[in-house]
C-alpha cells in the first residue's frame, strides 16, 4: 500500500515576506513606446512580486535626479539577469549619473536565472535520492516525488516568457519577461518544498523554506552589506 501524503492545504509557506532579505531588481534597456531608448527598472520582492516599475529615457537620465532616486531604492537588493553580463552592462551605461558607491554595491550583487534554476534542480535530485533510500528500508510502496512542473533551463524559460502578451513598449516587455522568470523560479521552489514536506520521512530535512539556501543567502548578504554601509 502506498504511503499517503499530507494535504497541500497544510503546507502553506509564506511567499512574500522573507526575514533578512529585501529582494531583487531587474534592469532592461530598449525602445520605449515612442521608440526612444530607455532604461526600465523593476523592483521585486524576494519571491519576485513587483513592488515598483519605472521607465527613464536615457537621453534624460542626466538632466535630473529621477534615475538616481529610483536606483537608490534598489539598495540592498540583488540584480537578476539571464546572465551576469547583461545587468552589469546596463549598470555601466548609466553609471555616469549614479554615485559610485551605489554602482559598486549593485555590481557586487548579481544573480543569474541559470544559477537559481540549477539550485532548485540540485535539491529536487537530493530529495528524490532520499526517497530512494527510504524505499530500500520501507515496507510501504513509495511513489516517486511528483513535481507540478519540471525545471526548465533558462533558454527554454526565456523563449516561453518572450511569447507573453505585448507590453506597453519593447523595453517594458524585456523587464516583464525577466520579472516573470524570477517569480516562476520562486514558484518552482515553492512547489518543490510542498512536494517534499508532504512526505513525513522527508521532514527531517528541515522546515519548508521560502527560497533555496544559496539564493536566500545571496539576498540576505546583499541586504546586510547595504545595512553595514549606512552605519
Amino acid at each position: 500500500m502506498a504511503e499517503p501524503e499530507e494535504s497541500e492545504s497544510e503546507l502553506a509557506i509564506s511567499v512574500d515576506y522573507v526575514p533578512g532579505a529585501r529582494g531583487h531588481a531587474v534592469l532592461a534597456v530598449g525602445p520605449d513606446a515612442d521608440g526612444v531608448e530607455a532604461v526600465a527598472v523593476w523592483r521585486l520582492s524576494p519571491t519576485g512580486r513587483a513592488g515598483g516599475a519605472w521607465l527613464v529615457r536615457l537621453d534624460e537620465a542626466a538632466q535630473d535626479d529621477q534615475l538616481v532616486r529610483i536606483m537608490w531604492m534598489l539598495q540592498g537588493r540583488c540584480l537578476v539577469g539571464w546572465n551576469r553580463e547583461a545587468p552589469v552592462a546596463i549598470l555601466e551605461r548609466i553609471a555616469h549619473v549614479l554615485p559610485q558607491e551605489l554602482v559598486n554595491m549593485l555590481r557586487g550583487n548579481v544573480l543569474t536565472v541559470s544559477d537559481l534554476l540549477a539550485e532548485i534542480t540540485e535539491h529536487r535530485s537530493a530529495y528524490s535520492d532520499a526517497v530512494d533510500r527510504q524505499r530500500a528500508v520501507s515496507k510501504s510502496k513509495l511513489a516517486p516525488l511528483a513535481w507540478p512542473s519540471e525545471v526548465p533551463d533558462h533558454e527554454d524559460l526565456a523563449i516561453r516568457l518572450a511569447a507573453q502578451p505585448r507590453a506597453a513598449s519593447p523595453v517594458a516587455g524585456s523587464a516583464l519577461a525577466l520579472t516573470s522568470a524570477v517569480a516562476m523560479t520562486a514558484q518552482l521552489w515553492q512547489d518543490t518544498e510542498q512536494a517534499r514536506y508532504r512526505r513525513k520521512y522527508l521532514r527531517a530535512l528541515g522546515e519548508p523554506q521560502p527560497l533555496p539556501p544559496r539564493w536566500l543567502a545571496w539576498l540576505r548578504a546583499a541586504a546586510d552589506n547595504s545595512a553595514q554601509a549606512t552605519i
